[in-house]
């Protein structure tokens, strides 16, 4: 699982997300407000002063000086310098921003009763005002405010998401811990009664059913392989005596022998039913066996499949590898893949290879196409000169999972396949 898809940092970068969005929008409110705020306070100010100038005005006919040397005052234009009148000319009651040479002033107009000519009230706000400087150092404490609210949410979402994350954590632990023998009983009663509880009792619900249908297979399979053992051996033994008895008549010939190959077909059968209900039993680490020979008789034992057919077979042995499995089962997987060269080449070549880490099997048969070659390996899937029922390679590919091995298959349409039976690395070739 890639960390970025990982459920505590899909809680880790929403926390971040929350805290940046967070973060930029109380510090646009910030920067926004104090701009507003500044204007009004000047704006009162200014309407303050006006206020006091116009009282004074009416109590003595004189127009006083203001109290802040920023602030001036001019009842008419006619007092004015000619910048200030060219500012204000046009300006109508109430107040108003005028800029010149990049200064900022509030001007307010207001028209009085006892008096023709406007007062106007001129405010140079530009030691009160945002400058760029300002503005600037403004900026950069509410962006350093984002970054440190953003960093919070990190390590609030850590450490929040460690403590949801670790019940789900101990669950995956637990369940990846299992043994399919063993597979936990009582699971949900380590969790509260909460979502992860709800989880883990349905792991819990999952699990001994799995475990249920498990053990009926294999007790299936093994009631089946060891009911099937005594028929069959029944037939092995009446095919011998009507061998000893009949073995010189022709017409009974031919038969007895194809029974007798039927009679390997079922004894390989069962030896496969066998293995899947106690796959345990092949993975003994005392137990080990050549390939050479295996090899061999899977050939020899199927030679009946190419006995009437144009075919040369041509056996290398480069090596012979020990591996640590038992005989019975590494034939099943040999078997399955000479029957399947024999039965699908018409005429030509059948090399079987062996070599110190795999064994490699080569035809001249029909091939098989590319859109059917990645469903070869499932079971029940059948070729269309098949004769039997879509296992075979199924079951190559199991035991290819359960050992660790590769099992390769290259082919082309009209001009053979070649299958390769990798050995796992660990497995030692015989000196």
């Amino acid at each position: 699982m890639k960390f970025r898809h990982s459920l505590r940092m899909r809680i880790v970068i929403s926390y971040c997300i929350f805290g940046a969005v967070l973060g930029t929008v109380f510090a646009a409110i910030v920067y926004i407000s104090l701009d507003f705020i500044d204007d009004n306070l000047v704006d009162q100010r200014i309407s303050k002063e006006a206020e006091f100038l116009v009282q004074s005005f009416n109590f003595d006919g004189s127009l006083p000086a203001p109290s802040s040397d920023h602030i001036q005052a001019y009842l008419g234009t006619n007092s004015m310098a000619p910048w200030i009148r060219q500012m204000v000319q046009g300006l109508g009651e109430g107040f108003h921003e005028k800029y010149r040479h990049d200064v900022e002033y509030h001007v307010l107009v207001k028209m009085l009763a006892s008096h023709k000519q406007p007062l106007y009230v001129i405010y140079d706000v530009s030691a009160l005002e945002f400058t760029e400087s300002r503005k600037l150092m403004i900026g950069t404490i509410l962006l350093t405010s984002v970054f440190l609210v953003v960093g919070l949410g990190l390590w609030i979402g850590l450490m929040t998401s460690r403590k949801i994350i670790a019940p789900v954590s101990y669950l995956a632990q637990q369940v990846n811990q299992s043994q399919p023998e063993n597979l936990p009983k009582n699971l949900s009663q380590e969790f509260y009664n909460d979502e992860i509880g709800v989880l883990a009792h349905a792991l819990e619900m999952s699990m001994k059913r799995v475990d249920s249908f498990v053990k009926r297979e294999q007790q299936f399979a093994r009631d089946a392989s060891h009911e099937l053992r005594t028929p069959v051996t029944v037939i092995k033994g009446a095919v011998e005596l009507l061998k000893q008895r009949l073995g010189e008549d022709e017409s009974v010939k031919k038969p007895l022998s194809r029974i007798e190959r039927a009679v390997k077909d079922m004894e390989n059968i069962i030896t496969t039913f066998l293995w899947l209900a106690r796959e345990e039993a092949a993975m003994a680490p005392d137990q080990t066996t050549a390939v050479l020979p295996v090899v061999k008789e899977a050939i020899a034992q199927n030679r009946h499949l190419f006995s009437q057919k144009p075919i040369e077979i041509e056996f290398i042995a480069r090596a012979d590898p020990i591996l640590s499995v038992s005989a019975p089962v590494l034939k099943v997987a040999i078997i399955n893949l000479v029957q399947n060269a024999f039965q699908y080449t018409i005429a030509g070549n059948i090399t079987v290879l062996i070599d110190k880490d795999r064994v490699t099997i080569s035809d001249t048969g029909k091939g098989i196409e590319d859109s059917k070659l990645a469903s070869v390996k499932q079971p029940h899937f059948r070729g269309d000169d098949s004769q039997g029922f879509g296992l075979g390679l199924a079951i190559v590919s199991r035991l290819c999972h359960r050992f660790g091995w590769h099992f390769d298959i290259e082919s082309e349409l009209g001009k053979g396949t070649i299958v390769h039976l990798i050995f796992s690395p660990q497995e030692k070739p015989l000196p």
